[in-house]
């Protein structure tokens, strides 16, 4: 019970934590277009360089933060088998081997390929199964966008990895709730975003004011994650990331200054239309026919404000948990001592936060 009541214990099981959450490669979401024309199903696959680099291993397809065209051309024999192993189609009982169609191309840092499967005489597509990544994290999405002779969206995890052709239950409901849990659980692996809600909340104490700080975070990224998503506008990740780093850095540094976060939802919100642009990633040039975009961003959206909530509200029966030792006693020294644990969170978030803008820019 002793180390409970030491701050360095608290500051070095924090700084611990932080250093396993930037340790794993975790995934973007790849998604597949499928046209069902009959028997043939064309599909184009598109994914992330750096997520096929690490499956790949060995291969440098991305040096100096620059796709190396002519190495995945170089390598296309291997890219193709790996893409073709882990997104299989079913015709009937069956999967059926894919033909590749037309050349690599490239949208920003997403690499998009062509197959196309063909079912036997007599048979019709089924099922279709995809695996892709899950090797390297668990956590990666697939999002799968039917078009032609039926038209729906479902997003695919490591628990639901298959596509169903003959399944009536690609509803409206099903799509909603997939990214539902998609938003609750790209916060909860969003490190960097974590971060700034910490640092955002660590002087908070009751739930309503954090309430309304968060909430106007979401607004603000609601606003630029649809505006990315729908191409309106949009800011490139080099640029975005690092912004999102120096966010952490500066409300972790104005922590240094203040005492009452009451106001502090203007500072969330303009932070948010940055973090929106980051979300954005996520979600943008995926695919998604037009009547599923909309609830999907929704959905998304909501996702996230659930998952936000659940922090702040971690947030604070932990804070509470704390404070209800006698080393934080409600006395003026024990009131100086809850401030001098909240402030040591803040400044190691705040070189969290400055490693991944030096990780960003230079590295």
């Amino acid at each position: 019970m002793d180390r409970l009541r030491d701050p360095r214990y608290w500051l070095a099981l924090f700084l611990v934590l932080s250093c396993g959450f930037g340790a794993a490669h975790q995934t973007k979401l790849s998604s597949s277009l499928l046209m069902l024309e009959g028997g043939v199903v064309g599909a184009e696959i598109e994914l992330n360089v750096l997520d096929l680099e690490v499956a790949l291993e060995q291969i440098d397809l991305n040096p100096d933060f620059k796709i190396d065209a002519k190495t995945i051309e170089d390598f296309s024999e291997e890219i193709f088998a790996y893409v073709a192993a882990n997104n299989q189609l079913f015709c009937d009982v069956d999967a059926v081997d894919p033909k590749p169609t037309g050349q690599f191309h490239f949208d920003g840092e997403h690499l998009i390929l062509g197959l196309r499967w063909v079912c036997d005489a007599d048979t019709f597509p089924s099922r279709y199964s995809v695996t892709l990544f899950q090797e390297i994290d668990s956590q990666s999405r697939h999002v799968v966008s039917v078009e032609g002779d039926q038209n729906f969206v479902k997003l695919l995890s490591s628990e639901d990895q298959s596509v169903s052709f003959d399944d009536e239950s690609n509803s409206l409901w099903d799509l909603v709730k997939k990214f539902v849990i998609s938003g609750v659980e790209h916060i909860a692996i969003g490190f960097d975003h974590i971060a700034f809600l910490v640092a955002v909340i660590v002087l908070g104490r009751s739930f309503w004011p954090l309430f309304k700080v968060v909430t106007a975070f979401t607004i603000a990224h609601s606003i630029t994650l649809t505006l990315a998503v729908l191409n309106v506008f949009a800011i490139p990740p080099e640029i975005v990331e690092p912004l999102i780093a120096l966010s952490i850095v500066y409300v972790a540094v104005e922590n240094f200054f203040v005492r009452d976060i009451a106001r502090r939802y203007w500072v969330t919100f303009l932070f948010g239309l940055i973090h929106g642009f980051g979300f954005a990633s996520v979600l943008r040039d995926f695919g998604l026919p037009q009547e599923g975009l909309i609830w999907a961003l929704a959905s998304f959206n909501i996702g996230v404000e659930i998952g936000q909530l659940l922090i702040v509200l971690v947030a604070i029966v932990f804070w509470r948990l704390i404070t209800s030792l006698s080393f934080f006693a409600s006395t003026e020294r024990g009131k100086r001592r809850q401030r001098s644990i909240s402030l040591v969170v803040s400044a190691s978030l705040g070189l969290l936060g400055l490693g991944w803008f030096v990780e960003r820019v230079f590295m």
